[in-house]
């Protein structure tokens, strides 16, 4: 649960060094708003495209069950969104996803990181926003 914590925290700082040192070299990455998978890079891709939609992108831990050497989260995802020309437009956003992140035995690092959420419903408070 602490990992996991610190990763928020991590995200939330944009401390991207901190947040790939709870990865494992070999991790897979799933990326749940475009379901692609892959490592650090995509992982990285993801965190970019998140920073510059939302420059105060924010995760917080809003449930969580372990369960051996997975823990499946809840996440409440806060962030205000940015406008065309990458000033904020002041409106701020909240979604929740779900994610299972497997564990190494031993070192803890994460091996596996899966999130998945509601897209539609993230692209209409997008498109919502957008309009007011």
């Amino acid at each position: 649960m602490d990992t996991i914590r610190n990763v928020c925290s991590a995200v939330t700082a944009h401390d991207v060094d901190r947040v790939l040192g709870y990865f494992d070299d070999g991790c897979v990455f799933v990326d749940g708003t475009t379901g692609e998978q892959g490592g650090k890079d995509s992982l990285i891709g993801f965190l970019d495209q998140m920073y510059a939609m939302f420059p105060d992108y924010s995760p917080r831990v809003a449930a969580a069950h372990v369960d051996g050497d997975t823990i499946g989260v809840v996440y409440e995802l806060t962030g205000t969104l940015n406008g065309p020309a990458g000033a904020t437009t002041g409106k701020r956003l909240r979604w929740m996803a779900t994610a299972f992140s497997t564990f190494a035995p031993g070192s803890l690092a994460i091996i596996r990181d899966v999130y998945c959420f509601d897209a539609a419903a993230l692209e209409q408070q997008l498109l919502e926003a957008q309009q007011a």
